[in-house]
């Protein structure tokens, strides 16, 4: 068991630290979530796990063997270990350290080389590593194109993040790091066997990810598939050998705002014997938190991307841990088959990622950045040959450290988290997705709309909607609120009550996939602090030597006359604000 002497106790939160020789960790966790943090020392060599390694009793192994066997130099451990986690060790004798992060990336970790090696897990921790800071202005091009970062690129220069399921090590002779496990993208055979394999290993995950919770853990649950497959998995878990027992889950009125997911969220606590708890999200409540939103995630995800979770702010005494219910992207929601067909590996990440015309940053920023150069630059990196398997494998380098389950810092700010889909087994499973289950288009139909999906998205993937009736099987009578069918119903009426669901509430006015969505409306509201805010980080952004004055005001001003530019104004207060308040 983890040596938890040094730990000093505080109400919510605690701080532990180890030092020899002028190295060492100092860090702070929450107390409510004992098996989030694990430390270990042992004479002149430490280790800390942020995070929970959810299959030690499987391999019938503690910390101690873990952080013992990569410090020794073993490359099988880490790819061994399943669970959403970075876990740094440090050996005093030789001066070397070992950083680990999981096999998506779940929890980032930043580092410099400067007078040594210094790691953290924020960017704003090593400014102070960095002689003279600069920003890094292909940073800030791929965060205006996509709304996130991409590659191992912060928005200074010099601060890198390190990859997912990647093993770095520093010693006084230099940094060098491998990359310890990569899944098999051959496509499977589509069929029964596939997809009930699927269901069984991720049962499987939701049961590791169970063993590692405390008594309570709270879920965010909306009117979708994703949730209520994690709601109903976790439930599963009943082993009396698991000390967890109670989910709570919350709900918000967003995405969009019909409050269709309040009612849907309702009746699917309903199916599962669970309590459900309606958390408020508005203007204000966003507002309240727009700056810490921005910080905890360092400036590298547009703000209006974690509107939502600014909701875990708003909770009346939180669980020690809380989850989302994210894996769609994993099983076909994205990429779609479009961009596994023909096009480059660049143009795959482009059509997928970027939410912004390259012509339009070109506009917004003053500096000459090339905005496919970091595209090119993961296209090289990726080992594979074929198409299909390099943008698979830049996805799963990519677009969940950098994007998905960067959010989750939010919650982190608060409260304990963990992902259940961060599973070794159940991530070689996804990798190996058959194109049938994979979200497609109406036939026909890229011809004459022009969307990242290459036509009229389908509104959900084969694999996601069977995971769901597999797992959640109570909850298949009740309405998925992206297509207003039952899960129950065949996949051809949710491709179409999905055009029809979209099509109805832009006749409403209403905010919608694809079109305005809720924060547009809030930026637009001149009554609202949010609205405030914003505009005053526009105002300074057209004072910064980044930003063309012109087409950032023209950006502005069009928003306010009903174009729906939220995304867009998002990125570029998002980098004016974490800017001025940590690099000027």
């Amino acid at each position: 068991m983890a040596d938890r002497s040094g730990v000093t106790a505080d109400d919510d939160v605690s701080e532990w630290a180890f030092e020899h020789g002028g190295s060492g960790i100092r860090l702070s966790y929450e107390v409510a979530d004992p098996n989030g943090w694990t430390f270990w020392q042992d004479g002149k060599r430490t280790g800390v796990v942020s995070g929970a390694i959810t299959n030690l009793d499987e391999l019938r192994l503690n910390h101690a063997d873990v952080f013992e066997r990569l410090l020794d130099g073993d490359r099988e451990i880490a790819a061994a270990i399943e669970g959403a986690f970075l876990i740094a060790c440090y050996d005093g004798t030789d001066e070397t350290w070992v950083i680990v992060t999981d096999k998506l990336g779940a929890r980032p970790c930043y580092y410099v080389e400067n007078d040594g090696f210094w790691f953290a897990d924020s960017v704003r921790s090593l400014l102070s590593r960095r002689p003279s800071p600069s920003v890094d202005r292909q940073g800030v091009s791929d965060l205006l194109l996509m709304g996130h970062l991409w590659g191992d690129r912060t928005l200074v220069r010099g601060v890198h993040a390190l990859r997912p399921a990647t093993v770095l090590e520093a010693d006084p002779g230099g940094v060098s790091s491998y990359r310890y496990w990569k899944p098999d993208y051959a496509e499977a055979e589509p069929g029964r066997e596939y997809l009930d394999e699927l269901a069984r290993r991720y049962r499987k995950a939701a049961e590791r990810t169970a063993r590692t919770l405390p008594e309570e853990a709270g879920l965010w649950l909306s009117g979708g598939l994703d949730s209520r497959t994690t709601a109903a998995a976790l439930r599963e878990c009943s082993d009396e050998s698991i000390e967890f027992d109670t989910l709570q889950t919350y709900t918000y009125d967003a995405n969009p705002p019909t409050n269709d997911n309040p009612r849907i969220a309702n009746q699917v606590v309903d199916r599962l014997s669970l309590d459900n708890v309606t958390v408020p999200l508005t203007a204000e409540t966003v507002a309240d938190n727009f700056e810490q939103i921005i910080d905890v995630t360092d400036g590298m995800m547009q703000w209006i991307s974690l509107v939502n979770l600014t909701g875990t702010y708003n909770v009346e005494s939180p669980p020690p841990v809380m989850l989302e219910g994210m894996q769609g992207e994993l099983v076909g929601d994205h990429p779609f088959r479009y961009h596994l067909d023909g096009m480059s590996p660049v143009e795959a990440q482009y059509a997928s990622e970027a939410s912004t015309t390259p012509d339009r940053v070109d506009e917004l920023l003053v500096p000459n950045v090339d905005p496919f150069e970091t595209f090119r630059t993961e296209a090289r990196r990726s080992p594979e040959s074929s198409h299909r398997a390099t943008v698979l494998d830049v996805h799963f380098q990519n677009y969940y450290s950098r994007n998905t389950l960067l959010s989750n810092s939010v919650m982190r700010d608060r409260l304990g988290s963990r992902v259940p889909q961060v599973d070794g087994e159940y991530l070689e499973w996804c990798a190996r997705l058959p194109r049938k289950y994979r979200k497609g288009t109406f036939p026909l139909t890229r011809r004459f709309v022009q969307s990242d999906a290459g036509g009229v998205p389908l509104g959900t993937s084969r694999a996601k909607l069977d995971l769901c009736r597999q797992v959640a099987s109570e909850t298949a009578d009740v309405t998925y609120e992206r297509t207003k069918v039952r899960p129950d119903r065949p996949y051809a009426l949710h491709a179409v009550g999905f055009v029809g669901n979209v099509a109805i509430n832009r006749l409403r006015g209403k905010a919608t996939y694809g079109r305005g969505q809720l924060a547009d409306f809030w930026i637009r509201d001149t009554e609202t602090r949010l609205h405030r805010r914003v505009s005053e980080l526009v105002d300074d952004a057209c004072d910064r030597y980044l930003f063309d004055a012109d087409a950032v005001r023209t950006v502005f001003d069009d928003h306010m006359t009903g174009a729906n530019n939220g995304s867009l104004l998002s990125k570029v207060t998002t980098i004016e604000y974490w800017l001025q308040t940590h690099l000027d």
